[in-house]
């Protein structure tokens, strides 16, 4: 078994084709069902982020489970996607996948929320029984070797993440920051962090909204004198907000050009979102200033030469962390050939325990004695085989043995065993 990943990434995607690829919670869970009919496919979890949209899977064929993939974003999501996506196979997908829930792979180094966001990839798979134990294995190591790696280098010890990166962004545009009207749409985890960072920063006068309405009681342990609005009231709103910042999961757009307010004064509007919030068509009017993700590509960021610093030495015990984990997969797949054989030799014992019963008709003891001695021998029979299995450690020399023990006890299949 082998790992793959196929996906786009903000390196050389587009945002307007990144957010072609990305999937919400009901399309993750309908992708995750497709993708387990395809038989390269064993197990699947896709993970989609605002800069990244990536499908792991556990496959015997990395090659078909390549194309399977590669056919499923091209079909299912948008043909524009095919020239930008990338695949990594074997160590490679695991390495990525460290980088990834390290922060090592974010457009802001080292960010948090990342973490956060893998553990929730993993969690829905395994609650539509998307995922076995190899990437729940891959997947659970990566996120105990973030954790530690996050406390030793405290690559993170200032919260890092879009929402703080925007919010600073706010500050630094400023000098009165304190006193603008700010307003977050969205109170998922991107939304109620801009509003704890908000409180952090001191601003006086931030209001939020939901498409579903909370009542401000919810929000007062992280910001004091939050403002809530209705959401069918957030066009009237808008005419005295210096600030937006949207985070909503939302599949559609939720501020059109054509309903917003003529401005009287500046508006700065942050899109946070993948698929984005804010209709672009909104940058044209007067006297606005929209900021997609990729805007904060290249925002001033005060620590990053300590966090590339860091980012070395994290990338250097990834490699090291990785080869413990190769291992665990090597032997992995010796500990399925040992069990697929034992299970063999079970089968083709009962099958010959049948056969002579139906010639002599044992019974009593005597029935006891031939199932005990016909299962004894074959188990004998294949007992040296799997001795010499179990000695060895080369992926090469495995994946030899398999091919020649399937061929021997799987009548020539030689996908059998794997």
């Amino acid at each position: 078994m082998k790992l793959v990943v196929v996906g786009i990434n903000h390196k050389d995607t587009p945002l307007e084709i990144r957010e072609k690829g990305a999937f919400i919670k009901r399309t993750v869970k309908e992708g995750i069902a497709s993708l387990l009919e395809e038989a390269c496919i064993e197990e699947v979890i896709i993970l989609s982020t605002c800069n990244r949209s990536e499908i792991y899977v556990a496959t015997r064929d990395v090659e078909a489970a390549d194309q399977a993939l590669r056919n499923f974003y091209i079909e299912e999501k948008s043909g524009d996607l095919e020239n930008y996506l990338f695949c990594e196979k074997g160590r490679e997908a695991i390495l990525h996948l460290y980088r990834v829930v390290t922060g090592l792979d974010s457009m802001i180094l080292g960010e948090d929320q990342i973490l956060g966001q893998v553990k929730d990839a993993l969690e829905l798979s395994q609650s539509v029984h998307g995922c076995g134990k190899y990437l729940t294995k891959a997947f659970r190591e990566a996120v105990t070797f973030a954790k530690k790696v996050k406390t030793v280098y405290k690559i993170s010890e200032t919260p890092l993440s879009l929402s703080s990166t925007a919010v600073k962004h706010v500050k630094r545009s400023y000098e009165d920051y304190a006193d603008k009207k700010v307003l977050i749409i969205g109170s998922g985890k991107m939304g109620l962090l801009a509003l704890r960072y908000m409180a952090a920063e001191g601003f006086n006068s931030v209001y939020m909204t939901n498409r579903t309405y909370h009542p401000g009681d919810e929000y007062r342990d992280i910001y004091e004198g939050v403002n809530m609005i209705r959401y069918e009231d957030r066009y009237e709103a808008i005419g005295d907000i210096d600030v937006i910042i949207s985070a909503t999961a939302s599949p559609h757009v939720i501020l059109k050009r054509e309903l917003m307010p003529e401005r009287k004064k500046p508006l700065m509007v942050i899109d946070l979102a993948l698929p984005r919030d804010i209709e672009e068509a909104i940058s044209e009017m007067d006297q606005v200033e929209l900021l997609t993700i990729d805007n904060f590509k290249d925002i001033i960021d005060e620590k990053m030469h300590y966090r590339e610093r860091v980012a070395e030495k994290i990338a250097l015990e990834i490699e090291e962390e990785i080869d413990g984990l190769m291992v665990w997969i090597t032997k992995s797949k010796v500990d399925n050939m040992v069990a697929h054989f034992n299970q063999v030799s079970g089968q083709l014992a009962d099958e010959t325990i049948e056969i002579l019963n139906k010639r002599y008709q044992f019974e009593g003891k005597d029935k006891e004695f031939l199932e005990k001695i016909v299962h004894s021998k074959f188990r004998e029979m294949v007992m040296p085989s799997i001795r010499q299995l179990k000695t060895l450690d080369s992926e090469d020399d495995i994946l030899r043995f398999e091919k020649t023990l399937a061929f021997l006890f799987s009548g020539g299949n030689a996908e059998a065993a794997q």
